[in-house]
């Protein structure tokens, strides 16, 4: 039953801290889309050994979280060809 309270503790600094960073980058589709995989993918860890989840929900969730992947990998190399573009022009 501890573990859990000190689970239930760690996760809730997590969530403050991720909230923070989301809240203070508005409009920056890197910083908000790489704050929701990171914390969706934290939030699978625990879940997954504390309560039996369904196969089907898993892999949704499992593919959710890839796809958030490629969604800020993309915004990573949408910004890197911009500062590339900007850099080859001045």
């Amino acid at each position: 039953m501890q573990d859990i309270g000190v689970g239930f503790c760690i996760t809730l600094f997590y969530a403050i801290y991720f909230w923070l960073i989301f809240k203070k980058n508005p409009g920056n589709r890197l910083v908000e889309c790489g704050v929701i995989t990171v914390a969706l993918f934290l939030a699978m860890l625990p879940l997954s050994k504390l309560v039996e989840i369904p196969a089907w929900l898993y892999g949704a969730w499992i593919i959710l979280v890839v796809l958030l992947c490629f969604s800020t990998l993309f915004f990573v190399v949408q910004r890197a060809y911009r500062a590339f573009h900007r850099r080859k022009i001045a």
